[in-house]
């Protein structure tokens, strides 16, 4: 069906706005102030109060300005900064006055999870790059979190360092005193030091965001903003070397499920490993783990994946964190993209890892790089017999373990490189260089497989890239992009088919690139334009993630609002999104079209709602029926999602979201109404406390699903309206900003009835159209029940600075498999979860670093 849009004369004068508005809307920075620093010969204790004689001496900045709700406006309280700074130390005091003290909001969280509440940040660009910063924040209640600023305005929370910090609330507001080591930050040698520097305060109760430059929301820029720092003199970089020990203690017990025999085991194990960091100079640092025990970190999220590409779960562990964003492409939304080289999850992910090693600094001025090495490999049991008792295994020498917990069979050895090379050729010009490999330390597999087992290959592959990221002086206009190609190695001659058909053989290579770019920053308006190409045959998942290849997709979104106040809305923005996707191989098929309105907006009360309506038509899988090289006809739909979510600095907040959308009427697809809805609820009735109960329920559909063949050679599908319910809780108990208790409880419960059900024939043109699609029966039915329960508690001390001590509890549990017609008629709350498959863990770990 072909739509007809008919524009008025008003669309006339919103062009000339958008052509006649100066490139510089958004509001430019004022005249940079500059932060002193005062030397100091005897060390600052870090307590949260300023009482030591060094503090009379600093230089005080106070000329703070609001940035939001109102840019440019003064600051409802003062606010206070000095500096003092020694040889190996920098000390950062900060006054926030308050005339109303009682009502500062001071809640406590966990190490680097700052809950909604006054706080101050502190942002420091010691390479002076005007792109790159570290950022140390601190609430009224002592709470710390640091994180890295990359490309002027992306926060990776990843990065984490050794500081100190300390809050106090007095009669006259609160005061901050900070403690950040000079070895933490990267610097060059020079006798006289000049950094940028900024520091920000929210306040909880009025909502301001002060700074001591104004950078208001819709600025694309951050870091490039920042005054001068000056004072620092006779700062040498210290060489140092942090070693980190742990030891770890495990106990697992296990159960099979009942209608299986339900047998029982209990396995000790033991862990001893070693985490350390070097500063080979100011600006370049080596870090290293061998044998690493990631059992203090919070499980994955319980989903079931119905969809034909993989899913994103995002990294956790401590050693791959630090550094991470710089593996990452440039201008890449929501920290990853659709082609991204580097993705940490890969390594470790089929056998422990042995040991790892990472490099990551400054090598010259505006010159960054990255070199990261792990090494993975396992310890099989011999024979096809569980084995029994405890031997030593050399490829774990370090892991204490009965024989029995260790798998029949693993993957050859692997070897995960990933090297980057980033230079900033000029201010807001950026050109790199990335390189990864997964290379199999073996051509076989090591253990002995039973007649059932899957087949194990050793299968690796390379990846190389070039991107670059161009932007405006004040940020509102920037283009980034990047090319990349991949090459296949090892498996078997015969290769590896993809799901959309297409045959990888070793040494095959493809092609990849993408393009983002526009008006990104200022007022009223804004656009931005993305191109995506993945070649039939570029695979970047050996080290990499990539959920989709043969594919192209183009869009376009046009935004009008403004990131300061617009009528009784402090930040509103309105838009129109359009796009188009086609494969990539030699039919040129479309594979979608869509065009959808967006709103962004702050409500009046500071809750937050957006919303997002639009349609898809002329849609096309060609993964839907695996390995054919088949493209499978979509319904067309309509959809409307939006959300809500309530101020999160009130002591009960509320988050609602719902969606619904509608397939329409042809050929097998009957036109059906899919939904989803979810709620949360946050609350904190004091300060150390804080519960979290979040419900979903989903029941979506995408028509007839592919469901196998007939002897005949005919495909199979079926309508299939899954329904989901997940509840998650979470509990926080906050004893001290050292010592957390932190609970979290999952539920999943799913069902999925097929039918009824249709077969078609092959077409000869290579698409399976609706229409083709005829009922038949006597078929075997694929419907599913399911349901999993994850328990994690996790008491976390860090005793020392840099040294924790950690006691968990996991459960893990899942209903016994159900599948067939009875399933599908099941009800959608779980059935026979305390039947099933289970294992709880207990694990005690201690660290320290020296």
């Amino acid at each position: 069906m072909t739509r007809v849009v008919r524009f008025g004369r008003g669309w006339l004068a919103g062009l000339w706005l958008a052509l006649a508005w100066p490139a510089q809307a958004a509001e430019g920075p004022r005249a940079p102030a500059v932060f002193r620093a005062a030397r100091t010969e005897v060390a600052v204790a870090v307590d949260g109060v300023l009482d030591e004689p060094a503090w009379a001496t600093a230089p005080v900045y106070s000329d703070f300005v609001q940035s939001f709700p109102t840019p440019g406006a003064e600051p409802g309280e003062r606010t206070e900064v000095r500096i003092l700074h020694d040889e190996r130390n920098l000390y950062v005091g900060i006054t926030a006055l308050d005339r109303q003290p009682a009502l500062i909001r001071r809640s406590l969280g966990r190490r680097d999870a700052i809950p909604p509440s006054d706080m101050v940040t502190v942002m420091v660009d010691s390479l002076k790059d005007r792109a790159t910063a570290y950022l140390f924040s601190i609430n009224a209640g002592g709470t710390l979190e640091d994180a890295r600023l990359t490309e002027d305005t992306t926060e990776a929370k990843d990065w984490d360092a050794v500081w100190e910090g300390e809050a106090t609330v007095t009669q006259e507001g609160w005061t901050a005193e900070l403690r950040v080591p000079l070895s933490v930050l990267r610097f060059p040698e020079a006798p006289v030091q000049t950094w940028g520097f900024h520091v920000r305060r929210l306040m909880s109760r009025t909502h301001e965001q002060v700074d001591s430059t104004v950078i208001p929301r819709e600025a694309n820029a951050l870091v490039s903003r920042f005054a001068d720092f000056q004072g620092l003199e006779g700062v040498r970089h210290q060489r140092r070397l942090m070693l980190t020990p742990y030891v770890a203690s495990r106990l697992t017990a296990s159960r099979a499920a009942v209608p299986l025999g339900g047998a029982s085991s209990v396995e000790p194990s033991a862990d001893v490993g070693l985490d350390f960091q070097a500063a080979l100079a100011s600006d370049l640092s080596l870090t290293g783990t061998f044998n690493p025990d990631f059992g203090q970190v919070e499980a994955d999220e319980l989903l079931v994946n119905l969809s034909t590409s993989e899913v994103f779960f995002p990294e956790k562990r401590p050693f791959f964190l630090e550094g991470l964003e710089l593996f990452q492409p440039v201008g890449a939304q929501a920290g990853r993209s659709a082609q991204t080289l580097f993705y940490s999850r890969r390594v470790g992910l089929d056998q422990p890892l042995l040991g790892a090693v990472k490099l990551v600094g400054t090598v010259s001025d505006g010159v960054q790089v990255g070199l990261l090495n792990a090494v993975s490999l396992g310890a099989p049991a011999l024979g096809t017999a569980p084995a029994r008792g405890y031997r030593f295994q050399w490829a774990r020498p370090l892991h204490f373990a009965s024989q029995a917990t260790l798998p029949r069979v693993v993957p050859p050895p692997m070897n995960s490189l990933a090297g980057v090379l980033r230079a900033e050729v000029a201010e807001g010009q950026q050109l790199g260089l990335m390189v990864t490999a997964a290379s199999p330390l073996s051509s076989k597999c090591q253990g002995t497989p039973l007649p059932d087992d899957p087949p194990c290959v050793a299968r690796g592959g390379q990846a190389a890239a070039a991107d670059f990221r161009l932007r405006t002086a004040d940020g509102v206009f920037a283009v980034s992009g990047q090319v990349d190609a991949s090459r296949v190695t090892g498996g078997g001659p015969e290769g590896l088919l993809l799901r959309d058909g297409t045959l990888l053989r070793p040494g095959d290579m493809g092609f990849g690139a993408y393009l983002r770019g526009g008006k990104l920053g200022g007022e009223p308006w804004r656009t931005t334009l993305t191109y995506e190409y993945e070649s039939p045959t570029l695979d970047l998942n050996a080290s990499g993630f990539q959920p989709l290849q043969n594919q192209q997709k183009v869009s376009a979104h046009v935004q009008y609002g403004r990131g300061s106040r617009w009528g009784i809305f402090p930040e509103l923005w309105l838009g129109v999104r359009a796009q188009g996707g086609w494969s990539t191989d030699a039919r040129g098929l479309p594979l979608s079209r869509g065009l959808d309105l967006t709103l962004e907006g702050v409500l009046p009360d500071f809750s937050t709602l957006f919303c997002d309506a639009g349609v898809e038509v002329d849609r096309r899988d060609l993964r839907e029926i695996p390995e054919r090289g088949l493209a499978y006809e979509l319904p067309d739909f309509g959809y409307l999602t939006c959300g809500l979510e309530t101020d999160p600095l009130r002591p009960l907040a509320l988050k609602l979201e719902g969606y619904v959308d509608r397939t329409t009427r042809n050929g097998a697809s009957p036109g059906r109404v899919g939904k989803a809805l979810s709620a949360g609820v946050s609350w904190r009735p004091m300060p150390r406390l804080q519960t979290d109960v979040d419900v979903s329920y989903e029941a979506t559909q995408d028509g007839p699903r592919w469901t196998g063949e007939t002897e005949d050679g005919r495909l199979l599908f079926a309508e299939l309206v899954p329904r989901f319910l997940t509840l998650t809780f979470k509990q926080l108990v906050v004893v001290t900003p050292r010592l957390t208790l932190q609970a979290r409880v999952q539920l999943l419960t799913g069902l999925g009835p097929y039918g009824p059900f249709y077969a078609a024939r092959i077409p000869e043109d290579g698409t399976v159209r609706l229409r083709d699609l005829q009922p038949v029966t006597d078929v075997e039915d694929p419907s599913f029940h399911t349901a999993a329960l994850n328990v994690n508690v996790v008491a976390r001390w860090e005793y020392h600075v840099g040294s924790t001590l950690y006691f968990i509890y996991s459960r893990a549990q899942e209903e016994p498999l159900l599948e067939g017609t009875d399933a599908g008629r099941r009800s959608l709350g779980p059935q026979g979860l305390g039947l099933g498959p289970r294992s709880d863990t207990v694990l005690l770990k201690a660290s320290y670093a020296w």
